[in-house]
Order: structure tokens, then sequence, then C-alpha cells
């Protein structure tokens, strides 16, 4: 008997589900990303292990997003004739293994990819936010939360959590599935899909801020994760989010970000990484080049990837990478 193909399996699906409630390109796109990643002979047990397909009795939307972004980084690839040898699940470490294997140039990839979980704080809130470790941060914290509660005009006052243990637990999960015996050839990239330019600009103070992963005096002993060479941080879940009607389940319109780890192996090489990351837009390099229009400003280090968005950027791009704007956040630092 033979089984049913991904569109039908798809169909199967109740309106609640993000592809039948999106429908339109958002569907259709998702449905020849399936059946050019996915091994055609697993498919079926694959869209129902990582989608809720097509039985969305249990859905669970962190799940979804995930299963969504490590598909929409595969598909990019697979698409990408300049990725050769292109592999999903492919075992680097055994037994673990990594979302995505590829070579580009003379680099040889190994790629995982991990969602984010954000917390969205009310707009109208004014939001308290740490710029990495700051000593005393939940005392002085608090000291304001007091002042707000007497306050006579109204405000709250909220308290955005330092993201950092995530971010953390991504690198030491990538670390363990990365070879040990990467060589000068190799390129370990962990993959971080984010919300909104806001959201990309906390994760990226997780580990350049203060006391942070990527710090000289980090938190967190560096050699930990030091076989991760590069962090991408994308807008790859506002994309399976707010914008899903423009979302083509590629990387081709997706706002990438890619961070070296300064802690990482003696044996990375300068080449590798512009071979691995040529398969990509990104913006590594034009970001080295960006000096803030006010470099003095305390917020040019805070806000340095939201300063990067708004003064480098033109407008085209910003519709490209953001084509549904995201609700504006008040924001004060500490």
């Amino acid at each position: 008997m033979k089984k049913p193909g991904v569109q039908a399996l798809v169909e199967q699906l109740s309106a609640a589900h993000p592809l039948q409630s999106t429908g339109g390109n958002y569907k259709r796109d998702f449905i020849s990303a399936a059946e050019s990643v996915y091994p055609a002979e697993h498919v079926e047990k694959i869209l129902q292990e990582k989608l809720f397909i097509p039985n969305d009795s249990r859905f669970k939307l962190d799940r979804y997003l995930q299963s969504a972004a490590e598909l929409s980084v595969q598909n990019d690839l697979k698409q990408n004739p300049s990725a050769r040898n292109f592999e999903i699940d492919k075992k680097i470490h055994p037994p673990k293994n990594v979302e995505a294997f590829y070579e580009a140039g003379g680099a040889v990839v190994s790629l995982e990819v991990k969602c984010a979980e954000e917390k969205f704080p009310d707009p109208n809130s004014l939001v308290l936010k740490s710029a990495g470790r700051v000593p005393d941060f939940s005392k002085k914290a608090g000291v304001l939360h007091e002042l707000f509660r007497d306050s006579q005009l109204g405000h709250v006052l909220e308290t955005d959590k330092n993201m950092d243990n995530a971010m953390k637990d991504f690198l030491l999960s990538a670390n363990a599935k990365f070879s040990p015996s990467s060589s000068v050839n190799s390129l370990n990239i962990l993959f971080v899909a984010c919300g909104n330019i806001g959201n990309i600009n906390n994760w990226w103070l997780t580990l350049h801020g203060s006391h942070e992963l990527f710090a000289v005096d980090s938190y967190y002993p560096k050699e930990e994760f030091e076989l991760v060479d590069i962090v991408i941080l994308s807008n790859l879940k506002f994309l399976h989010t707010e914008a899903r009607e423009h979302h083509d389940w590629t990387l081709k319109n997706a706002f990438l970000f890619p961070c070296v780890n300064p802690h990482g192996r003696k044996s990375l090489v300068g080449s590798m990484v512009r071979d691995g990351l040529g398969v990509f837009n990104h913006h590594l390099y034009r970001f080295y080049n960006y000096v803030p229009k006010n470099p003095l400003a305390p917020s040019s280090a805070f806000l340095k990837i939201g300063a990067y968005y708004v003064e480098s950027l033109d407008e085209n791009e910003k519709l490209r990478y953001f084509p549904v704007q995201p609700p504006k956040k008040n924001r004060t630092g500490a």
C-alpha cells in the first residue's frame, strides 16, 4: 500500500496548526522543503515526531519552532550549490549528530540549530535590563521596583531576565556534538533562531556583555565550549512566528549575524570562517567595519546590534529582513 505524501499528510492537520492557519506560500514552501530534505522512507515518522503532522492533538509551539528552524536551515543548504556533500543528522561525534553537515570552499562545516525561548514584556511597560552580569543587579532592580510601585505616574516596571544560562546551555550542547579532533579545515557553527532585532541584541549581550560568555572574564569556563567556532544569531524564529506569510523555508531573507568565539580552538583558520559562512548572506564583515554615529554614548555598547540595524541597513534591507515590524518597546539599562 502506497504511503501518503507530504501534502496529503499536511491536509489532515487541524485549522489550529501553523501550517494550516497560515496556509498560502508558507504551507506550499514547507511541503517542498520537507520533500527535498527528509528521506522519503522516513518522512512520515519525521513529520509526526518533529512537526506534529498529521496528528497535532499534542501540538507544542516551542517544539514546532525548533523543528521548523532546523528545516529552514537544512533546506537553504540543500538548495545552495555552494554547499557540497550536504547531509542532515550526520554523526560527527558519535553517537551524537548535528542538524547539518556540508563543505564549502576548503571548509568542512558542522552546524547545530537551536531555537531560543523568549518572553515578551508588556509593550506598555518600562523594561529594566542588565548589560551582562552587573554586580548587585538584583538589589538595584529591587530598589527601582519599589520606587515605581509608589509612583503616581502609572508606569509599570518589568525586569527582563538575563538569558545567558540558556545561551551557555546552547553552547555546551553544540560543543558536545562537534568533533574533538576538529582541524584547520573544520568550521563548527551554532545557529540560534531568535525573534526581532531587540531579541537578537539581547542574545548578543549574553555573549558580549559584562562578564558574559565571550568576554575576557567570562563567568563560565571557556574551555567547555571551545569547539564552537561561530554563533550565528538570526531572526529565523521571528520569520516562523510574526512573519510566516513572508517566509519561504530558506534563509534567503533572514537576518544572519555571526559572532566568532574568541575563546575557541587554536586550530581555527580565518579562511575557513570565510568559506564556511560564504554560503550565507551574513553581516559578519560588514559589522566589523561599523562605527556607531555616537560611539561615546553608553548605549553604543548596550544596544550595538540595534544601532547597527538602525544606522547601517537601508529601508529595503529592513523590510526584507523584518517585513512585519515588531512593536516598539521601552527599555532602560543598568
